[in-house]
């Protein structure tokens, strides 16, 4: 019994005094990219820029450099990018882990816009929902231009009494082509006036 009270204080105060000289926060001095690093509309050090200025906590915190690095290649169009990350760790400074954050990067191809097409639309034609999407077939494939199409609908629909709207988009990926064809399938759910 005794032992264990012993054994407790002394963990206790272990843990105290580590505390008071253990750094918080992961903040990068640098990021550096290798393999495909020369793709066509993609500015890696605009992508290095942004995820220094920000500090990071916890213990997933490089798969989550990785998969905005990810992200970023996805937005310039090469959809299939993998990306595998890994750390070299400096000397702690002003109370944060300095890390050296480097990312290898296998972009594959660049995809396109191939057709934007609707399923089970009623309320509006799909003329009206395509010019909803500011993307023309053979742009370069942007998820976040799809998302915020998606949104024009929604809100166009939330306008015309359809609260309950619901678009189901589903891609379909022509490797020959290097085209990403996006079918919504529109579930516009019951009018509420």
């Amino acid at each position: 019994m005794r032992l264990r009270v012993v054994l407790g204080a002394f963990l206790l105060f272990g843990a105290i005094t580590a505390g008071g000289q253990t750094a918080t926060g992961i903040h990068l001095v640098d990021v550096r990219f290798d393999g495909d690093t020369h793709l066509k509309g993609v500015e890696l050090k605009k992508c290095a820029a942004d995820l220094r200025s920000r500090e990071y906590e916890g213990t997933g915190w490089l798969a989550s450099l990785a998969e905005r690095v990810r992200d970023f290649l996805q937005e310039s169009g090469y959809f299939k990018a993998l990306v595998t990350p890994s750390a070299e760790q400096l000397p702690d400074k002003h109370l944060t882990h300095q890390f050296i954050a480097r990312f290898h990067i296998e972009a594959g191809e660049q995809y396109r816009i191939g057709d934007i097409a609707f399923e089970n639309n009623h309320v509006f034609s799909t003329r009206e929902l395509r010019s909803m999407f500011n993307v023309a077939s053979g742009d370069i494939f942007r998820p976040a231009k799809l998302r915020q199409g998606i949104a024009r609908m929604r809100d166009a629909y939330i306008a015309g009494g359809y609260p309950n709207f619901t678009p189901v988009p589903d891609t379909n990926i022509d490797d020959s082509r290097n085209v990403i064809n996006v079918a919504i399938y529109v579930d516009e759910g019951r009018h509420s006036p």
